[in-house]
């Protein structure tokens, strides 16, 4: 009988391919340390390679799948921060839902164990005025609506990490706050506004839970990568990265996202070197990309080339 196949798993790699199949086909058992991901909320957003308007029950049926192979490729002790909004209205394909309930619902099914959840406070609102009043000014049927959203922090089996490498935190009194800010649960954001893709992903939020749950040289998984926002973050905070993203145009984005962030990275690396920095490879998380180095151009070809990756690799065996 032949032996199983070799899987390589390449990091700082984005695949233009839905995320269930990019999975099972890519993605060795045990090999992720931390997932973070915003899924589309089926709430009839116009993707160009993707259907937002699914039946109530097949939406559910995709979340569990995604969700079982997630749970799959994490580590014992990975961890997974899952951004959706409290509530959602889907019409007459199932009327308001109370989403975190059901995903929480999948997730403790599938096996995940709760670590908390973050409440997102907007620091610039950026939401559409509310004109469903229900009943106006009577107390008969009143439409009460939640716009926030929110992250809910879980992980496989073990909570404490076992491989524990370089923390973003120092003893800086400035880290100590900025720790605490972070595990007192009510996280503020800055909302996307550049409109790089139909439903974007505030780069505020992958950057504040990779800081918390990640160490340097941690493998980062998003199954939904949109616009490159977590696979950004990682390079900002040197993590390695996997995704997946099924439109071609938003991995055109991506690609060159990457490539600005990735310049700008290695460009104050440089720098500090030179300045007799003891620490070369850190990075000022305090300063955007913009400040850090003019961001280049984006190149005017824009044929599909999402491979932004480093010479790394993880080798496992896993049958098909």
């Amino acid at each position: 009988m032949c032996p199983p196949p070799i899987v390589i798993m390449e990091t700082n790699k984005i695949y233009n391919m839905e995320c269930v199949e990019g999975m099972k086909q890519i993605i060795p058992d045990d090999s992720i340390n931390v997932v973070i991901t915003s899924p589309p909320y089926n709430v009839g957003i116009d993707y160009d390679s993707w259907n937002d308007k699914m039946e109530w029950n097949d939406y559910l049926e995709f979340a569990k799948n995604w969700l079982s192979e997630v749970y799959r490729c994490l580590k014992k002790d990975g961890r997974i921060a899952l951004n959706i909004p409290y509530e959602i209205n889907v019409m007459k394909r199932g009327g308001r839902i109370f989403l975190v309930a059901e995903y929480w619902k999948i997730m403790q099914e599938i096996g995940f164990k709760f670590a908390g959840i973050v409440d997102l406070q907007e620091i610039q609102p950026q939401r559409v005025k509310l004109t469903a009043w229900g009943s106006w000014l009577k107390a008969s049927a009143p439409y009460i609506y939640n716009p926030k959203e929110c992250v809910i922090i879980a992980y496989k089996e073990e909570w404490k990490k076992q491989d524990v490498g370089n923390s973003y935190f120092t003893d800086s009194d400035k880290h100590k706050e900025e720790f605490k800010e972070l595990v007192y649960g009510m996280w503020k954001y800055r909302a996307e506004t550049r409109g790089l893709t139909k439903a974007n992903f505030s780069y505020d939020i992958p950057l504040k839970a990779l800081k918390i749950l990640s160490f340097q040289e941690d493998v980062v998984l998003d199954p939904f990568m949109g616009s490159g926002t977590t696979a950004e973050a990682c390079i900002r905070l040197n993590r390695q990265y996997i995704g997946f993203e099924i439109s071609k145009s938003y991995c055109n984005t991506m690609k060159c996202r990457t490539e600005q962030e990735r310049l700008s990275a290695d460009t104050f690396t440089q720098n500090s070197t030179s300045f007799g920095s003891d620490k070369p490879n850190s990075f000022n998380k305090d300063l955007t990309a913009t400040q850090q180095v003019a961001s280049p151009k984006c190149p005017s070809d824009t044929s599909l080339n999402p491979d932004i990756k480093l010479n790394r690799g993880i080798c496992s065996q896993r049958l098909k």
